[in-house]
């Protein structure tokens, strides 16, 4: 059967299927990524640089621990309105 689609729709044929593969597999990675939502919480860091991004860190996850912030969740589950 395949045999008898010429050799251009074949090619076309495996262009359109090769990316929509790609499209549909980056759409996937970019909706699985996990996301912060919005929050809002005080650190106090006299460090600089890393420091100061450990200490967020920290903050954060206290802030979710305390029921003060949502932990992270994949992105897609912001699509389901």
């Amino acid at each position: 059967m395949i045999s008898q689609i010429p050799d251009d729709t074949r090619r076309l044929l495996l262009i359109a299927c090769t990316v929509t593969a790609l499209v549909a597999g980056a759409l996937g990675a970019f909706a699985a990524q996990s996301v912060r939502p919005s929050c809002s919480y005080v650190v106090f860091s006299l460090g600089s640089g890393p420091e100061q991004e450990e200490a967020m860190e920290r903050g954060y996850w206290q802030a979710v621990g305390s029921g003060d912030c949502a932990p992270p969740h994949a992105r897609w589950q912001f699509w389901r309105g």
